[in-house]
Order: structure tokens, then sequence, then C-alpha cells
């Protein structure tokens, strides 16, 4: 059974209502009738779309959802980089491995004979937030570190006090930087450090009803959020010292908090925001799950591992981060066009996908986008959207003006060696393109 945008909508999973975005258009070109008396449609292209010279090298893959036929292939299986598409895999790999209700547990520990230390143990959740009343996060009803500070101070003895606090960031392993990624991506705020202990993706001011509320990102999230914890502790812990060590094996747990339900609150924010560290905490919060170490080897090991699992071949993809950060990440069109058509169909669970991506003109980062010409395709084009400096991408799946669906695939690359370059105006161009899908439908041809 089809599982049209449309379906998705009406069940009341997305907050926004689409049902008079739709804007009924005839065919691009007419149907000739032969002598015969039978129909013969007319072929409807996306040509003059696809020569923008603000494309740079094209690669593009479409197929109708219901058929299979493959409607456009261009550089289909030619590799390319993946920039914020990547995406897509990773909630993949989330979908396959967390259990239904999987959440990050953070919790504070005491030591047997030694009521003076307490151990602050990160369970990778990077919405933990040292905001207080008043203030807002980024993130849905966020757990908070002053929850965790008052359960310290409600199970302790008042007469002692705490000397020693102890971070133990062991729930991730290796590397918290990724090399391949720019170090002016976290003063930028497209990242943060990937650490088993942090609070508000670790940004700088993280509250954003406030005009100083800051992208940027720190270099040091254990100890801002240890700092934190050992401020609401009060006078108590004044003079503490924070210890980044593992808990001893005796420790025992005086209180914990969880985040919101991962496989819903976290990968929505991830696909709608395009949220890069929440896509690498949920990658190594899969690969943990699937036996795998939490780190960077374990996160890409565990996406390509996902993909293979629901009948894809990702044997010659290079996958380096689950974000799509990096520059050296190598996927094709055809694959990813390929995983929209089971999103489309609901194989594997997968359409939980299409409640989060976001919808053309109207959420998440496709909300500015189908501008002009192309905005007749807004509120029909369901995609993940993709950027890196050189690259621009979209995936996802169009309800065509004919009633067919369409998955697709599209990145817009710089190819210097043959003088092709692309800036952002290759998101328009991509969406006029997309926008053509949209009214040539299942007439589709190159």
């Amino acid at each position: 059974m089809r599982r049209s945008i449309w379906k998705i909508l009406l069940v009341g999973i997305l907050s926004v209502v689409l049902s008079n975005s739709f804007v009924p258009i005839g065919f691009a070109n007419p149907k000739d009738e032969p002598a015969d008396g039978t129909t013969a449609p007319v072929a409807c292209t996306a040509t003059k779309a696809m020569k923008q010279k603000t494309l740079g090298k094209f690669h593009a893959y479409v197929v109708n959802v219901d058929t299979g036929e493959v409607l456009m292939d261009l550089r289909g299986e030619e590799l390319t980089p993946s920039a914020s598409v990547m995406k897509t895999l990773t909630a993949v790999s989330a979908l396959r491995k967390l259990p239904a209700e999987y959440r990050a547990v953070t919790q504070v520990l005491a030591i047997p004979d030694d009521p003076s230390t307490i151990i602050f143990k990160g369970g990778g959740d990077f919405t933990l937030s040292r905001l207080v009343p008043g203030e807002a996060s980024v993130y849905s009803k966020p757990p908070r570190i002053r929850t965790l500070a008052n359960l310290v101070l409600n199970q302790l003895s008042p007469e002692v006090p705490i000397t020693k606090i102890i971070l133990d960031d062991t729930f991730f392993s290796g590397q918290q930087w990724n090399p391949d990624w720019p170090a002016k991506y976290r003063k930028l705020g497209y990242v943060s450090n990937i650490t088993a202990i942090q609070s508000d993706g670790d940004r700088i001011q993280p509250n954003r009803l406030i005009s100083s509320y800051s992208f940027r990102r720190g270099k040091e999230p254990v100890l801002t959020a240890g700092q934190s914890f050992k401020e609401f502790l009060g006078e108590r812990a004044a003079g503490a010292e924070l210890v980044v060590a593992e808990a001893p094996a005796d420790a025992f747990v005086i209180g914990q908090v969880q985040s919101q339900d991962m496989r819903q609150s976290w990968l929505g924010h991830m696909l709608t925001h395009s949220d890069n560290t929440a896509a690498e905490f949920i990658a190594r919060h899969a690969a943990k799950a699937a036996g795998l170490e939490g780190n960077i080897e374990g996160a890409n090991h565990v996406i390509k591992q996902s993909l293979r699992e629901i009948g894809l071949k990702p044997k010659t993809f290079v996958i380096r981060d689950a974000s799509g950060l990096s520059a050296e990440n190598r996927v094709h069109a055809k694959l990813l066009a390929e995983l929209m058509v089971k999103v489309a169909k609901g194989e594997n669970g997968l359409d939980a996908l299409m409640q989060w991506m976001p919808i053309a003109g109207q959420t998440g980062t496709l909300r500015y986008r189908f501008q002009g010409a192309s905005a007749i395709a807004r509120g029909n084009v369901i995609a993940k959207t993709g950027y890196i400096p050189g690259l621009y991408g979209l995936s996802g799946i169009v309800n065509a003006v004919d009633g067919s669906e369409l998955a697709f695939a599209m990145f817009a690359r710089a190819d210097p060696e043959n003088g092709l370059s692309v800036t952002y105006t290759a998101q328009a161009a991509i969406d006029r393109v997309v926008a053509r899908l949209f009214s040539c439908g299942a007439s589709l041809t190159r």
C-alpha cells in the first residue's frame, strides 16, 4: 500500500496541516491521440532544469515508487560526498538497532564509606540542560542538571560536605572530534565534541530566548557540564574538585534523569533541523546497542550494517561520520533514492522518516525553499537537505501532480578540474529540478 505524504499528515503525526497546500495544475505537456484511439503520453522532461550551470556537476536518480521504473539516472552510481543527506542513513541505523522508547540515562552515584565524593556519570545525552525555569533550550523537554543536583542534596546528609566530583564520561570512547572536521566547525556552531557528558549540545550560551544565544560550541563539554552540576550543588560543593575519571566499581546509583525518547524526539530533531551533534550521538548509541564500540568507527560501521539489513548494498560507500560533515564521505544517488522507495512503501518501519524529514516550503530546512516557479511543489516534497562547502544535496519523495510518488536523490557538486563551482544558488536550482518531478510525475523522461 502506498504511504503518501498526505496519509502521514492526515493521521496527525506532523503538526503542520497541509490540506490546502496542494495546487492543482495540468501536465506540463499535452497528450496526443493516436489514430487507433489509444492515448499515448508525450514525454515530460526536466532537461532544461538540469542544464542550469549553477548545478555544477549534477548527480540525480529518480524512481517511480509504485512501478520501480527508473525515470532518471545521471551519474546515479558515481560516488560523491553526502553532506547532511547522510542523516537519512543514520536514521536507518537508529530504527534498526535502538529499542522502542530508548532513552539516554544520566546518573549520579555515591561511593560506600566515602560520602564526600559524588559521581556524575554520563550516558551520552547532549540534550541534558544546565538551563533553569524561565530559560529555553533548543531541545524539547530536556532533562536538567539542576534535577540531578537536587537528587544528590536530598539523598546526602546535610552535614557532609562534597569535596570531590568524579565526571565519568566512559559511555563513549575514542576521539571526541572527528579529524575530518575543520576546527572552525566548532566555532561556527555546526557540531560539538562528541562526549558522554555534555549539556545543551555544548553551546556557549544555550538560552534561545535571549539575544546573546549562541550556536558556538565550547572545547571542554565534560568540564562545562561538571561545573554546572557543581554550581547547582551550592555551598556544600563550593570547594569540590572536578576529576574526569571512571566511577569505582562499588559506586551505587542515588538518582538519574532520562532524555526524551530517542527514536521520536532525537530523530525528529536531527532530520528536521539537520542537527549534526544529534546525528553523531544517535549513531554511537546505535553502535552500542549493536554490540559495537561507541566511537567513530562503531558509528560508521553500524550505518553500513543497517543498510545491508534492509536489502541495500553500500559496498562502495565510504562512511566517515554520521552527520555528513566529512568531505571524505562517499555515497551515490542510486542507493539513496532506493532507500526513499523503501521509506515511501513503509518497509521495515522506515515510513517513520516521513514524520521528520522537512516539507518543501513548510518545515525544517526546507521551510524557505521552493520559491518562485518552484513553489508549485510546496507541501508535495518531503526530503532531507545537505550542504558542505562545494556540494548541495537533496533526497526524498515527491507526491506528484498525477498522483504518483517519485523517490529521488540529487547532488550539485563543484568540479574544479572542469571549471565547475557551486554556491548557495544551487539550492534553488535543485528545487527547480524537483519541481519538474512534481509536474511530470510518472511521465517524466530525462
